[in-house]
Parts: structure tokens; sequence; C-alpha cells
């Protein structure tokens, strides 16, 4: 697998991994509009903007630079990428448990 669709699948599931956990906290507060979902359209932006500077990064760094030696700043940038979005992943899966649980318990 290329490096370019790494990093496009690492900017897919990236989305995926918020939208799944707006959706679950939206689910978990009991509402899907409101004054509250503006406060968290502003958080999820900010959560965004986290993720989303080191994948372009390492897009403009894969499409611009013609070394053939190592590059240590895609590398940094998928690994920052990776490990948050693995975080934001158990965020969702706590998230959407709790969800279930409550729903469980009613």
């Amino acid at each position: 697998m290329s490096d370019l669709t790494k990093i496009l699948l690492t900017c897919v599931g990236f989305v995926f991994i918020l939208w799944l956990l707006l959706l679950g906290i939206r689910k978990l507060m009991g509402h899907n509009q409101g004054s509250g979902s503006r406060n968290l359209t502003g958080w999820f932006m900010g959560l965004f903007i986290t993720g989303a500077v080191p994948l372009t990064f390492a897009l403009y760094t894969y499409t611009t630079d013609e070394r053939l030696d190592a590059n240590i700043g895609l590398g940094l940038a998928m690994l920052f990428a990776w490990t948050y979005c693995a975080l934001l992943l158990c965020a969702v899966l706590g998230v959407w448990g709790r969800y279930w649980w409550r729903g469980k318990r009613k």
C-alpha cells in the first residue's frame, strides 16, 4: 500500500471517527438540536483542526518532496495522526458504551 493511500485512508477514518463521536454525544445528551449543539460544534471544530493539521502536512510533504531517503516529518505526522485517531476511537467506544448502558438500565 502506498503512502498516499495510507494518508487518504487515515483522513477518511479520522472524519468518520469524529462523526461517530459527535453523534454519540448528541444521543447521550438526549437532543439533536438546541443551544448545546453550538457549543459542541466549536469543540469538534477544534478536534478536527488538531487532527487535520498533521494529515495536511503529511499530504503536502508526500506530494512535494522528491527525496529518496527517509522522511522523518512524514513518519511523525502519520504517527501523531494514528495515535490521535486511536484516542478518539477510545472516546467513541466510551460514549457509545455509556449510551448503551444507560439504555439497558431504563
